[in-house]
């Protein structure tokens, strides 16, 4: 196999707890690994690593590359799962022709973009102009390592981003984003003692995903399908709310959470039953993309004290009025979506009820009446709220001479005409040509399925394929 190279780097890598925020151990394997090959290597203040090697002979004078990716992870197990992030390594399982991680996410996005970089750097073989490999961090959690980048620090006339998850397809502009955090009072009431029962409510079967790259699948997102039962419970049965949390990852469509309500003893049986009846029917709105959607029942021990009633209205209501999902379409290419929102984390902090709402768009416009739209609800409801994390888009550039050649040469390698597409998710060809406005840009992959889930599969095939066509751009790109 032509890229077990690659495969081999990527395991060596998975060694390594990885996950954003994590990456300094990483960093100094991959300072490491150019050390001990003699290779020019920088390692900034973000833990970024920016690897040097010279052309090979005879390729001085073709236009310089850089190969880039990013070195974190998310971390997302599932509920049977003792994985510890930040000392265990991932396990590799192949099925088949699929690699897949045990009850984990498998780190595929983005480690098997440094794994074929490091595959390049090693070999004395392959043949390339002046070459530059950017490995950054944090990508997943908000692009701090891009964002790092000093103009000046690279100098490549090309950047291939190997951050795509569909082999066959080339990006040429992704959507920017940000983030709107809203602040609910984590107010506090003792219990009423006319109830005296506690039920645990916990999300199950959600299928969650990439909040850009999969919703258009409108898959259910947790935090809103708990809150939203929990609002029209409230019209049937009378109960207190004494907790609530759900979502992991700002980029992650929430699959996991919980709440915990306190419900008369007759009520009991009744609230069980009616929420076995609605979650029949939100399973029929999501049907067939997210049709094992359920919330689990479950006794729960009394606690002393419950949200004060205008913490629990304004969480209820929040959820239950906000935006979520694709907002708008882009149709400038069929099946775009051109902005959305993800209503990613509920979580409790000491004084408040943090909610974080991840904002994507394309459009500049689009995405602040989007974000004005959340703002005026919190406003309405007496919540502050407020923008962080914004990252620009990567705007187009039709008809350069990079897209033209990676284009041709993917045809000439694999004999088929691949998709040239925009995607709805963060890339970092956004923040890295702001300080690389005169570089080139173009984003392809192997394929990569259900990332940021525990049942994310990377394609070996598809990889392979990927590599040799790398190889090929690499030696040939004029």
């Amino acid at each position: 196999m032509s890229a077990q190279k690659v495969l081999e780097f990527f395991k060596a890598m998975n060694q390594i707890p990885r996950g954003s925020g994590n990456e300094k151990a990483v960093s100094d394997w991959l300072v490491a690994f150019a050390k001990a090959r003699n290779l020019e290597v920088e390692q900034d203040s973000a833990n970024n690593v920016l690897i040097r090697k010279a052309a090979t002979p005879g390729y001085e004078n073709r236009p310089s590359i850089i190969l880039q990716g990013h070195m974190d992870m998310v971390c997302e197990k599932s509920d049977a799962s003792t994985h510890d992030f930040l000392t265990d390594p991932i396990e590799h399982i192949i099925d088949g022709e699929w690699l897949h991680a045990n009850e984990t996410t498998l780190g595929a996005d983005n480690g098997i973009a440094v794994a074929m970089s490091l595959a390049v750097l090693d070999s004395d073989e392959i043949e390339h102009g002046p070459l530059e490999c950017l490995f950054t961090t944090s990508e997943e959690t908000g692009m701090d390592g891009a964002l790092a980048v000093k103009e000046g620090q690279t100098h490549g006339q090309y950047l291939l981003n190997i951050d795509t998850e569909v082999e066959g397809e080339f990006v040429v502009s992704c959507a920017g984003g940000c983030r709107v955090d809203v602040e609910i009072p984590r107010l506090r009431d003792n219990r009423d003692s006319q109830f005296t029962h506690g039920l645990k409510l916990t999300l199950d079967g959600f299928l969650g995903g990439h909040s850009g790259i999969e919703i258009h699948k409108e898959r259910a997102n947790g935090n809103q399908i708990l809150g939203r039962l929990l609002y029209e419970l409230a019209a049937q049965y009378n109960y207190q709310l004494a907790s609530f949390t759900g979502g992991t990852k700002h980029n992650a469509i929430p699959r996991v959470g919980s709440a915990t309500i306190l419900v008369k003893e007759a009520d009991v049986k009744p609230v069980t039953t009616w929420i076995q009846a609605k979650m029949k029917a939100y399973r029929s709105e999501f049907t067939p993309q997210d049709e094992k959607i359920n919330i689990l029942v479950s006794d729960a021990e009394l606690p002393d004290t419950v949200y004060g009633g205008d913490t629990a209205e304004s969480l209820l209501t929040f959820l239950y009025l906000a935006p979520n999902g694709v907002f708008a379409m882009n149709h400038s290419l069929e099946g775009l979506v051109e902005t959305s929102n993800n209503i990613a984390i509920v979580e409790e902090t000491e004084h408040t009820i943090h909610l974080l709402i991840s904002i994507r768009s394309l459009s500049e416009s689009s995405m602040d009446f989007l974000t004005k739209k959340i703002h005026l609800l919190a406003s309405t409801l007496g919540l502050p709220s407020k923008i962080a994390g914004s990252y620009p888009a990567w705007e187009y550039e039709p008809g350069s001479a990079l897209e033209e050649q990676a284009i041709a040469l993917y045809e000439k390698v694999t004999g088929q005409k691949p998709k040239v597409t925009a995607i709805h998710a963060g890339l970092e060809c956004g923040l890295l040509k702001a300080v690389m406005p005169n570089t080139q840009m173009i984003s392809f992959g192997p394929t990569i399925t259900h990332a940021h889930t525990p049942q994310e599969r990377l394609h070996l095939p598809s990889v392979e394929h990927i590599y040799d066509y790398l190889k090929v751009l690499l030696k040939e790109l004029k």
